[in-house]
């Protein structure tokens, strides 16, 4: 497991294991009900949980991949601030809006920042 990811980690693969389940179900109940309308509501269903599954499973991808930014919103401002994708605790970025600074942290394995 990535470092710095470990609650966002949990959870999105908790999601992804709920979307496949759903994405079970919803297909079996297509293959099982006669009415053509509760079929086709079924699978409009699955093909939805499929997207769900497909975007979930890229950004636990890009995650681990490190291709994914490390970014928080200024507490100051509201303006994103971007670690990038690889960054290290104690790194240090600036608010692109207000100019205040602050250093890369890390507690229980989740990234957080703090104003310096």
């Amino acid at each position: 497991m990535r470092s710095g990811f470990a609650a966002i980690l949990k959870t999105l693969n908790l999601n992804l294991d709920m979307e496949k389940n759903a994405l079970r179900i919803y297909r079996e109940f297509a293959e099982k009900v006669m009415d053509k309308g509760l079929k086709d509501f079924f699978v409009k269903l699955a093909k939805a949980e499929s997207g769900h599954i497909n975007a979930l499973a890229n950004v636990i991808r890009m995650i681990n991949e490190k291709t994914f930014d490390v970014s928080f919103f200024c507490p100051v401002c509201g303006w994103r601030i971007n670690f990038g994708k690889d960054p290290k605790t104690g790194d240090v970025t600036r608010c692109r809006m207000c100019g205040v600074s602050f250093e890369l942290t890390e507690e229980n394995g989740d990234f957080g920042f703090k104003r310096i």
